[in-house]
């Protein structure tokens, strides 16, 4: 079963460049994952060996309680992490094993991230790379009595919004960011930083202290302008906004990513 399971999810995540990882929490707490770390374009496989498969038919056997504790490297310290590099083309070891530090370990979904049996999508962070993920979790269920035999998880960076940005500004001139609901950076149009570097770790950063002037200058006029009202707005459309000097038209439009397919 864990081959198997193995197998399919680089047929997934070798197929979709745009995955930052692909993580299987089993309820016994074992975990598969395939993880892309893009500060120097490294593929991996994570695995831990909180359990070992049961021979059975040939199958591994599934039968501990589920406990979402055991679906996340912060409530079980007992656990042992291990990575592997892989040829990113072929998914071939081309290294040993080396065991990983709960620290180093990348973001493994769990029940807690279930939202009505669908998948409920996300924003999170890495400290693995300098752009915001939307992160998703969708149980596993058993044929027979439905019930959850695992939690895959999938994380994707925006930073293929944020070339799409770029080209389109090359085209038409001006500034293009993406927010989440509260206001946070996903992608822009520019080099400007999309996180905010803390004492525990990379934070999202708010469009209103970008770094870039005009971003930063655009969503403080917004938040000024409309408050809290904003999203009363599905649309706006203004004309010669004044930002630092300079006469500008803002254009905003919402995407309802709640129902977004995993």
């Amino acid at each position: 079963l864990y081959e198997v399971m193995k197998d399919i999810s680089w047929a997934l995540f070798s197929s979709r460049n745009a995955l930052n990882a692909i993580t299987i929490s089993y309820i016994n707490g074992f975990v598969q994952a395939f993880h892309r770390d893009n500060r120097n374009n490294n593929t991996f496989y994570i695995y831990s060996d909180i359990a070992k498969p049961v021979s059975g038919s040939g199958q591994g056997t599934l039968s501990s309680p589920y406990n979402d504790k055991n679906m996340s490297y912060n409530g079980n310290v007992s656990a042992t992490w291990f990575r592997v590099p892989l040829d990113p083309l072929t998914g071939e070891s081309i290294g040993n094993g080396r065991k990983i530090l709960p620290e180093d370990l990348i973001k493994i979904a769990g029940i807690s991230e279930l939202r009505d049996g669908a998948a409920s999508w996300h924003v999170a962070v890495s400290k693995f790379t300098d752009s915001p993920l939307l992160s998703a979790a969708l149980p596993v269920r058993h044929p027979s009595d439905q019930s959850i035999m695992a939690v895959v998880g999938v994380t994707t960076a925006f930073h293929s919004v944020g070339q799409l940005m770029r080209e389109l500004v090359e085209i038409h001139s001006g500034y293009m960011y993406l927010t989440s609901q509260e206001g946070f950076l996903l992608a822009t149009s520019t080099d400007a930083p999309l996180l905010r570097n803390t004492e525990d770790g990379p934070e999202l950063m708010l469009a209103t202290d970008s770094e870039d002037q005009m971003i930063r200058s655009g969503a403080q006029w917004l938040e000024k302008t409309y408050g809290d009202k904003l999203l009363l707005h599905n649309e706006v459309h203004i004309e010669n906004v004044q930002l630092s000097h300079q006469e500008y038209y803002i254009d905003t439009f919402f995407l309802n990513l709640k129902k977004l397919p995993l």
